[in-house]
């Protein structure tokens, strides 16, 4: 070398312009917009999976404290207080169930087994 100025590959580009910006021109292509719609079938599915987990998880919760709440109605005095009690929280289970039913509705159900097992 002369001891010059060496060009480097990023002074091409206008000065606060990224080089993604200038490569995000051209219009989208066939393969990015079937990218796109995997990702939101993929992030769909994911989310559906996460409120089947939480769904699980409510119900193992509330069938624990009904299963507790009917433990104490051998020692307990007040049996019919106890027994409308666990009534009322196993409703709340049964609405639980059937969310976990629509959010199935058309789904396969061997997909999600594993977020609602537990439950």
């Amino acid at each position: 070398g002369s001891g010059g100025f060496r060009k480097r590959k990023h002074d091409n580009f206008p000065h606060g312009q990224r080089r993604e910006e200038k490569e995000n021109v051209n219009p989208p292509s066939a393969l990015m917009s079937s990218f796109k719609s995997f990702q939101l079938e993929l992030d769909t599915r994911h989310d559906k999976y996460e409120r089947l987990v939480k769904l699980s998880r409510d119900i193992t919760i509330e069938s624990k404290r009904t299963i507790f709440l009917l433990h104490r109605f051998t020692s307990a005095p007040n049996g019919e207080e106890i027994l409308s009690e666990s009534e009322v929280k196993l409703d709340a289970v049964r609405r639980k169930i059937k969310q976990v039913a629509q959010e199935l509705i058309g789904e396969d159900m061997y997909q999600f087994h594993r977020a609602i097992s537990p439950g």
